[in-house]
């Protein structure tokens, strides 16, 4: 599925969270959404979650305008995987079936192996019917995060937004969840807030946020050649070695 943001305008107040936005991200492709704190990023994700509504300007999902679509469909299609992801008192298997909740025993467990967190959850002491806590403390970032990926794998989603689900994990951690990461972006249009560069070399697109508007777009060397937003935001990255933006 495609999505075209034209003019994509949100305030709150006085405030502007984001001004005159265009975007076309073609169906199967990955943006990665990039700006310091602040910039605008997540108003943009939860624009198009309609989590929000807009001020001024359209968003339409394949070519249709998704106001004349129920909220429940169009979020149908959507896949969240958040940087801190929600899980509920409840078992594992439960958890990875909020979405769908009528899925087999058959459907979690394939879930749970493509999210690389099947392994773990054999650990636990009684597997898929384990009891997590509220927000799933029994368990590590990293196995929340995995839950989270095996979760947004079971419903399939046509559209998967990320705001960036390793940033805050260890390095052998990260490894894993990219692992489960490269399965669930597959053929899916994938908008990725990023916050290290190993998300980047997996971009289609690149799209740099400063104050609520785009101020740069393009592919790495583009606008690393340009030397301007995006070149500023790598440089520093690189120098603190994957330290959230």
């Amino acid at each position: 599925m495609s999505l075209e943001l034209r003019g994509i305008t949100k305030r709150f107040g006085a405030l502007v969270a984001n001004d005159d936005i265009h975007l076309d991200v073609a169906a199967g492709e990955i943006h990665a959404i990039l700006g310091e704190n602040g910039a605008g990023k997540s108003t943009l994700v939860n624009l198009m979650c309609r989590f929000y509504d807009l001020s001024e300007g359209s968003i339409a999902l394949d070519g249709v305008d998704i106001k004349q679509l129920k909220v429940a469909d169009y979020r149908r299609h959507i896949g969240l995987v958040l940087q801190e992801p929600f899980l509920f008192f409840g078992t594992i298997a439960d958890n990875i079936a909020y979405g769908k909740p009528d899925a087999t025993r058959a459907e979690i467990v394939a879930a749970a192996r493509a999210a690389h967190a099947h392994d773990f959850i054999l650990r636990l002491p009684q597997g898929y019917d384990s009891l997590v806590g509220e927000r799933g403390q029994s368990l590590s970032g990293g196995e929340r995060q995995r839950i989270s990926i095996a979760r947004a794998l079971l419903i399939d989603p046509r559209i998967l937004i990320m705001d960036e689900a390793t940033s805050s994990v260890d390095s052998e951690t990260e490894q894993e969840i990219q692992k489960a990461l490269d399965n669930l972006v597959q053929g899916r249009t994938t908008i990725a807030i990023a916050h290290r560069l190993s998300t980047l070399n997996q971009a289609d697109r690149l799209v740099v946020m400063e104050q609520g508007v785009v101020v740069e777009e393009g592919d790495h060397e583009t606008l690393m050649a340009r030397q301007g937003a995006y070149w500023r935001l790598y440089e520093a990255s690189y120098k603190r070695q994957y330290a959230p933006w």
